[in-house]
């Protein structure tokens, strides 16, 4: 096996020039001491089924890299255009092709800030409420808008609840709005 081995690296010693031949020879390079390394650890049926299925998605986001950025490759190839037609070529793709920076982001983070807005939504209407139901000091209810009664009415810290109250329901439901 190590016999095979040592004949391809030496018959696949000439690799393509360019960044794409560089590429390709890093990833024969580590595919190299992948093999090594699968063939020196002791693995079980389940551990082989996962990592085959990890390689496997490893290859189809590449696929699909290289699918998204084929129409810019393209563009790029076409040297009969002039400078105004490349930048509408473009300005077409990139409309076409949404491209963000968050696409590659842990999805981790998003969980956790999507958590604590739903908890920290979740506490401010609690206490929106709470200011409301609860009875508050006199010295603490400032003055009253408007009169039901002669010793009840809405006063501005009922008000300033709402707003509490508004503001969590507002944070809930942005916090669940698909961007």
């Amino acid at each position: 096996m190590q016999l095979n081995r040592k004949l391809n690296d030496q018959n696949s010693g000439q690799s393509p020039s360019g960044p794409a031949g560089q590429d390709i020879a890093r990833l024969d390079k580590k595919v190299a001491e992948l093999i090594e390394a699968i063939e020196q650890a002791d693995v079980d049926a389940h551990q082989v089924r996962q990592y085959e299925k990890q390689i496997a998605e490893a290859f189809q986001r590449s696929a699909a890299t290289q699918k998204k950025l084929a129409p810019f490759r393209e563009l790029d190839q076409d040297n009969n255009l002039s400078r105004e037609e490349l930048l509408e070529g473009l300005e077409k793709l990139l409309a076409e092709n949404q491209f963000d920076s968050r696409i590659n982001a842990p999805k981790r983070g998003r969980i956790v800030q999507k958590g604590v807005m739903f908890i920290l939504a979740i506490l401010l209407i609690i206490v929106g409420f709470a200011m409301i139901i609860m009875p508050a000091p006199p010295s603490f209810e400032l003055f009253t808008v408007y009169y039901f009664n002669i010793n009840d009415g809405v006063t501005i810290m009922d008000l300033v609840s709402l707003l509490i109250i508004f503001g969590g329901v507002l944070l809930f439901v942005l916090n669940f709005n698909k961007k």
